[in-house]
């Protein structure tokens, strides 16, 4: 799948430049270039030198190429401190979202751990309540130990089979 290239004629060049200038090809050959200049210009191969030294003309080539060069460059970071200041905000706005439905499920969570605190106490009081009764029911001798069994059978009968 290609990826679609929204940059302007302008923000192509200077990305090319900025990575051209910005590599090792590019310095290996402008300093051959320049130790070539200079090597010419010093021992007079083709006659006359047309840059003896101090290398005036060398310089004003040098300081042309910086002047160029440097806002290509500036553009090029500039765009891509765009595009990083995109990508943050993104992941910013991922996180925002991841941390909300945190904190969502933190909350039914809660809510859910007290809805089981509440049925497990109901049930505690319930038991208690037909513990107390049973009691109450021996004491008075409205029961024998033998109701309390079938009492407790048919409890058991009625509790919810676990699957397997």
């Amino acid at each position: 799948m290609q990826h679609k290239d929204n940059r302007t004629f302008g923000e192509r060049i200077a990305d090319d430049v900025a990575l051209f200038a910005g590599s090792w090809k590019f310095i290996i050959l402008f300093g051959t270039i320049l130790c070539c200049w200079i090597i010419i210009n010093c021992i007079y191969a083709f006659g006359s030198p047309f840059d003896p030294y101090p290398f005036i003309l060398l310089n004003l080539v040098l300081s042309f190429v910086a002047a160029f060069q440097a806002p290509f460059i500036m553009m090029s970071q500039n765009r891509a401190e765009k595009k990083q200041d995109a990508a943050y905000r993104e992941i910013f706005m991922e996180l925002k979202e991841l941390l909300e439905q945190d904190i969502t499920h933190e909350q039914e969570i809660e809510f859910l751990e007290h809805q089981i605190k509440e049925d497990v106490n109901r049930l505690v009081q319930t038991q208690n309540k037909l513990l107390e009764a049973l009691h109450q029911a021996i004491t008075l001798g409205q029961i024998t130990s033998q109701g309390v069994e079938e009492v407790l059978e048919h409890l058991e009968e009625d509790e919810p089979k676990s699957e397997a």
